[in-house]
């Protein structure tokens, strides 16, 4: 029996953004993310500041992160305008 390999995952059409400020490093969206592409980290000329980053390569854009934080610091954005543009675009 053949096995056929399989393709490149379909990318999602959205991404998730963290508003840095208004993020508080709760790390409740840490908890929900199903690839673990969530990361705690403190600026180097402020250590007791902490927020969350997002790896925008490895984001499913499954929305949980942004369902679950607390303090609704986390916005989905169309991935494709970002990507071209760099600038954000809100949904």
């Amino acid at each position: 029996m053949a096995t056929t390999a399989k393709g490149p995952k379909k990318r999602s059409k959205s991404i998730a953004i963290v508003r840095r400020y208004d993020c508080t490093g709760c790390e409740a969206c840490i908890v929900f993310c199903p690839v673990d592409c969530i990361d705690l980290v403190s600026p180097s000329d402020n250590p007791a500041e902490k927020y969350v980053l997002i790896d925008k390569e490895t984001c499913i854009g499954c929305l949980l992160c942004a369902r679950y934080c607390p303090w609704d610091s986390i916005d989905m954005i169309q991935r494709q305008p970002f990507e071209e543009t760099g600038e954000l675009q809100f949904l």
